[in-house]
């Protein structure tokens, strides 16, 4: 007999071997299934564990930040320092419980100590107990390194700050490290955020002896210009003897003497002499793009905030495009408001280049850059800026409570 689509005994093995593939298809997804099963129970009880138990176990793992009953303890302090900054410390207490706290804190001890040398730099002792009331969420300043003593020009080298004291009957220490510099420091600056392909990109070289004295060395290196695979141009620079005083700054300009396809580059400049390297982005295009589309105008600041608090405002641009992007601001205007009246204008009206990677975001403007503001007085603010690209202006406002 003619089949025209299988046997009964093709059939047969047709069936047989889908019932193995179903069986090692579901039996894949049965073992799958029963594995998250036991996922999701170990971490519910991982979840009720520390509900239950976490208040008596509540201390970070960090050797500056330790949580006792709800209590938050943190040492404060940068971990790198420039001469002849100084060195800022502070210790803080937050009550993270939602009813009050009465605390008890005794046999009080701060110190800095030079960890290359074992050197003591500074010491504070108050044995003396303290008995204080810490409301639910408020925040209180322990100690204040800035009120005893003004820290500065510390040795180059290695520090570690080093506090312990007695809280509720509880033995506290805190560490923290720091670096403390005395260098040369360097800061490297494209003119341009980007540069066009019949432009010579040109980068300024700023200078400082961040030191107690005198530096005399030889200034010079290399750059390169590279793209993703390839080197596409190198060369040399030296500007002689440099020569600064403690706290001296000198500025220096290179000038890259070659045109550049457009692409987006990076650029490492080696400093042999200084023992020092920078790599820095590059990008080059054909023309500035002036259209004003696929952009966004992002704005961060506070809502709210008490009495005497800073103003904090940024702007950023972002491309919504998944190209670079050469972007060319032609104005920008920020204006504050305090019950509707006008109590800062800031307008800049120079035209400056933007560079946006492919769905990148810029930072265009920062208020503290321009003026520190201090929102003395309750009531309601608000903040509007605006930015004109092209025939296009993009504005945002944000609305400010001081109480």
């Amino acid at each position: 007999m003619q089949y025209f689509s299988k046997s009964p005994k093709e059939w047969e093995e047709y069936d047989e071997k889908k019932r193995k593939t179903k069986e090692k298809k579901y039996g894949t997804r049965k073992k799958i299934t029963k594995w998250t099963s036991y996922i999701i129970i170990l971490l519910s009880i991982a979840t009720l564990f520390f509900i239950f138990f976490g208040p008596r176990f509540s201390r970070f793992d960090l050797p500056y930040n330790v949580v006792i009953k709800g209590i938050n303890l943190n040492l404060q302090a940068e971990e790198e320092y420039h001469y002849p900054d100084i060195v800022d410390v502070k210790i803080t207490m937050q009550n993270t419980n939602n009813t009050s706290a009465n605390i008890t804190l005794e046999n009080f001890s701060f110190l800095i100590l030079n960890t290359d040398t074992s050197e003591i730099v500074y010491s504070f002792v108050f044995t003396e107990s303290i008995n204080t009331v810490v409301q639910s969420y408020q925040t209180i300043l322990v100690f204040d390194l800035l009120r005893e003593k003004e820290l500065k020009g510390l040795k180059n080298g290695n520090y570690e700050i080093r506090s312990s004291f007695i809280l509720n009957n509880e033995n506290i220490n805190l560490r923290k490290s720091f670096k403390y510099n005395q260098d040369l420091v360097l800061n490297i600056y494209p003119k341009e955020m980007f540069f066009l392909s019949n432009e010579f990109p040109v980068f300024d070289i700023l200078v400082s002896n961040r030191t107690d004295s005198l530096i005399s060395k030889e200034l010079n290196g290399s750059y390169t210009v590279k793209t993703r695979n390839d080197e596409v141009f190198t060369s040399e620079f030296s500007f002689g003897t440099l020569s600064l005083n403690s706290l001296e700054s000198f500025a220096y300009t290179i000038t890259i003497n070659s045109l550049f396809s457009p692409n987006i580059y990076s650029i490492l400049f080696e400093f042999d002499s200084l023992d020092k390297n920078y790599l820095l982005t590059l990008p080059v295009f054909e023309r500035i793009d002036e259209s004003g589309e696929n952009l966004s105008l992002i704005v961060y600041s506070i809502s709210s905030s008490d009495r005497g608090g800073p103003l904090y405002f940024e702007a950023h641009l972002k491309n919504d495009k998944r190209t670079p992007r050469g972007i060319l601001i032609s104005s920008m205007n920020f204006k504050l408001f305090f019950e509707n009246n006008l109590i800062f204008n800031y307008e800049n009206t120079d035209n400056f280049r933007v560079y946006l990677s492919e769905l990148g975001t810029t930072k265009i403007f920062n208020i503290n850059d321009i003026r520190n503001i201090v929102l003395d007085i309750a009531g309601n603010y608000e903040a509007q800026f605006s930015v004109k690209i092209g025939n296009k202006i993009f504005s945002q406002s944000k609305k400010i409570q001081v109480y």
